[in-house]
């Protein structure tokens, strides 16, 4: 055989080893998965999770564990915390532009807090103007030129009935009086407050009073810087000064008809009026302070608080002199009478225009020592 035919004998014959040992190994791959197959089939229907074949075939069914489902948390809702007030913030209220009156006695304070500092205080049925309502249950008001507090439940806007006082519309009862055939005189004199603005003053807003009604207009605040003389109390008598400051009610008194005549005429000088002149009528019969009105002319009359009854409640001595100042004095301008029921009509400067029982009026006019005063034209 040459050697070309021996080299095309050995690559048949490698290629016939070739198909031959690929199906061989073919059967033997087949004989192991049927192997593998049968193992596999045994252990799980026995319940088993793994096989071992004398070390040449092992198997291990390997079961995924499931993540867990994640727990959605719901986002929470943030509730904003308020920022806490500072204690010396005002809190907040609405503001009011009005006269209010006390429905029992309160004390003022510097704060809006009942720790605070008094300042003052309000009698029942006492007048004040109100600037704001807070909402934590306090009212700011005005009070002695500065703001003040005084609590809400204790203020009303009701103009107060007080016993055996009538506020009066001076036109329906001037009305009234014509109709029921009353024996009345009134004049229309409009009345001036003397709070809260001279809480202690009203000595010198009844002459404001009195001014006003006959033509002069000072404000009651610039008579009282102006023109009224103001001393110390112990220092002077109060028929020479005012004792203390009309502005302040602690602490202060008042004065009487001479400090009142000084400061109006005093006044005239200052603005060149020659027709007008302050008089002191003190000592008049109440049939004299009447006659003054029937003429025209109102009466600055020194009385009490309410006419409450008067007793000492300071005593000074002054030059030699013992001063014995009677409390709860106070001052009103009589305007008017009733004849008929025995009562007269004044503009007080702490309520407005008021109806007394005249013989109570004048017996409280007694005990502050008569003292009157008028405003005369030349």
């Amino acid at each position: 055989m040459t050697s070309k035919n021996k080299k095309i004998q050995w690559i048949g014959t490698a290629l016939c080893l070739l198909v031959f040992g690929m199906a061989g190994c073919a059967r033997v791959l087949e004989t192991a998965s049927d192997r593998f197959d049968a193992a596999v089939g045994d252990f799980l229907s026995a319940g088993q999770d793994s096989y071992s074949d004398n070390g040449n075939v092992a198997i291990r069914i390997l079961t995924a564990t499931p993540s867990p489902e994640p727990t959605l948390s719901p986002t929470p809702t943030l509730t904003p915390t308020p920022t806490p007030r500072p204690a010396n913030v005002e809190p907040d209220g609405e503001k009011v532009d009005e006269w209010v009156y006390a429905s029992a006695t309160v004390n003022i304070r510097a704060k809006w807090n009942a720790d605070s500092l008094i300042v003052g205080a309000l009698n029942e049925n006492d007048q004040i103007h109100r600037v704001a309502v807070l909402e934590n249950g306090w009212s700011k008001v005005s009070y002695n030129n500065e703001y003040a507090y005084v609590r809400s439940d204790y203020l009303t806007t009701q103009r107060p009935s007080v016993p055996g006082f009538v506020h009066l519309d001076t036109v329906q009862y001037a009305y009234n009086a014509v109709l029921n055939g009353e024996d009345v005189i009134m004049l229309g004199v409009q009345n001036i407050l003397q709070k809260p603005d001279l809480p202690a003053g009203p000595e010198i807003t009844c002459l404001t009073i009195v001014l006003h009604y006959l033509g002069d207009y000072p404000d009651k605040v610039s008579l009282a810087e102006n023109y009224l003389t103001i001393a110390e109390p112990g220092t002077a008598s109060p028929y020479e000064a005012y004792l203390g400051d009309p502005k302040v009610a602690a602490g202060s008194y008042g004065c009487y008809a001479p400090v009142i005549v000084d400061a109006a005429n005093r006044y005239f000088a200052d603005k060149g009026n020659t027709r007008k002149k302050a008089m002191d009528v003190s000592g008049s019969t109440m049939e004299e302070l009447l006659g003054f009105v029937k003429n025209g002319t109102p009466v600055i009359v020194w009385g009490t608080t309410n006419l409450v009854e008067s007793k000492v409640t300071a005593e000074w001595e002054i030059n030699g002199e013992l001063i014995q100042w009677q409390g709860y004095e106070h001052c009103t301008v009589l305007i008017g009478y009733n004849l008929t029921k025995s009562t007269v009509i004044a503009a007080d400067p702490l309520r407005g225009i008021i109806e007394f029982d005249m013989d109570k009026y004048y017996q409280r006019y007694k005990e502050q020592h008569m003292n009157a005063v008028i405003i005369s034209n030349r």
